[in-house]
């Protein structure tokens, strides 16, 4: 594969996928106070993001699997048609059971962009750079959702969420034009003979691979981050500020704008350092800011506290992508990836209905610190599985049988 069709190709996918979470940025924050209206308090919200996430979950083994096999380009087509379902569906929606239908569409969507996106740059990432290729698609992934929060409530506020919802489903259809039209055939991508999955490995063996489950502790840690920062966040921010949608909107998204910011240089600094300290030391930072935010008394706190979690998940998290990507291997790569983001799924589901129990039972502070506790325990479990078991890609990245990675439907 040439340099300049491998840089084509990335550069592709990195639009389609920034287009695609921009859209979704612009809906899922105002989602909490968008169902509000239709009866719905903590618990509802909570019951909604965990089907969104419960979705993703029991889908992305069996997406992983498949993807491994039979190539990316069709899965990623199919999962922006999700999206764009979605966005469509949503302003037709009046009542709880329509709403869990269409957040189930959307976790689809999300769990099809997300992984098979991921597994393509994990496909191509020389040895050694698994970092920097992975900053670059982080880069794009978190650069959408930061821009859509900002977006999204500035067009809530001059007009309604049906604008917000169309946005999303426009955005979809330039995800799918990207990909669709110019994302280069397969000949012109490929890096080296096809190789199938051994017969022997099944995605449950990845349990016995220790750095593997490690960065899965610290993906949940990160999940229930964003479903504090993205469900929780807003509406501690709305009763004691009563801050406008926009202003909420440039609050979450100043945590995802640093860490977006940090992905390449943090990813290239994960190639050279070691992965385990910057996973542990950003981890940690985040786990205390969150137990802080209940303690802010002025929205310049409670800001400042949010750039500090974004800026200790921006150091962690191309480290944990990287020592999956090396460990990918003997599985295949869409199967480590998989893990992953059902470990960040199980976050997703368990955690809004952990923390909108708690707030409505207690309070809204005791969310925040709970959520820092959790994140510190699953933070120290990490290192302990990465200590002493160091990721090294064993063998070259699996290629997909009778396929590659994105292949010409």
């Amino acid at each position: 594969m040439s340099d300049s069709t491998h840089k084509r190709a990335i550069f592709i996918l990195a639009g389609a996928v920034f287009a695609t979470m921009l859209g979704n940025g612009m809906v899922m924050p105002f989602i909490p106070v968008y169902v509000a209206q239709f009866g719905l308090g903590g618990l509802g919200a909570g019951l909604l993001f965990s089907v969104h996430a419960a979705t993703r979950t029991v889908l992305l083994p069996f997406i992983g699997r498949a993807s491994d096999r039979w190539g990316r380009r069709s899965f990623l087509l199919v999962g922006v048609l999700f999206y764009a379902l979605a966005s469509l569906a949503y302003p037709l929606a009046d009542r709880v059971a329509a709403f869990v239908g269409i957040m189930a569409v959307h976790g689809t969507g999300m769990a099809i962009v997300h992984l098979v996106s991921m597994a393509y740059v994990g496909d191509l990432a020389p040895r050694g750079e698994e970092g920097q290729y992975s900053g670059y698609m982080n880069t794009a992934l978190l650069g959408g959702i930061a821009s859509g929060p900002v977006l999204g409530g500035i067009l809530r506020d001059l007009s309604s969420m049906s604008v917000n919802f169309l946005t999303m489903s426009v955005m979809s259809g330039v995800s799918f034009l990207l990909l669709a039209v110019l994302l280069p055939p397969v000949e012109s991508i490929r890096t080296g003979p096809k190789k199938s999955q051994p017969a022997s490995t099944r995605p449950w063996q990845l349990l016995s691979c220790r750095p593997v489950v490690g960065v899965a502790s610290f993906r949940l840690a990160y999940a229930c981050t964003n479903a504090l920062i993205w469900i929780f966040l807003p509406v501690l921010a709305a009763r004691l500020w009563a801050l406008s949608t926009t202003q909420i909107g440039v609050l979450i998204s100043v945590n995802v704008m640093v860490s977006t910011v940090l992905q390449a240089p943090c990813g290239r600094l994960a190639d050279r350092k070691r992965k385990a300290v910057l996973i542990a030391l950003g981890g940690v930072g985040s786990a205390l800011a969150l137990a802080a935010v209940p303690f802010a008394t002025a929205f310049w706190q409670v800001l400042a506290l949010n750039i500090c979690i974004g800026a200790c998940y921006g150091l962690a998290f191309p480290a944990h992508t990287a020592v999956g990507m090396e460990n990918a291997g003997p599985y295949g790569m869409a199967t480590v990836m998989s893990l992953l983001m059902m470990s960040h799924g199980a976050g997703m589901m368990v955690g809004p209905l952990l923390f909108g129990a708690i707030a409505d039972q207690l309070s809204l502070a005791w969310v925040f610190w709970a959520g820092g506790l959790i994140n510190l325990g699953l933070i120290i479990a990490c290192w302990l599985l990465l200590v002493g078991a160091p990721s090294k890609r064993q063998v070259e990245p699996l290629r997909p049988v009778n396929s590659d990675p994105i292949e010409a439907d």
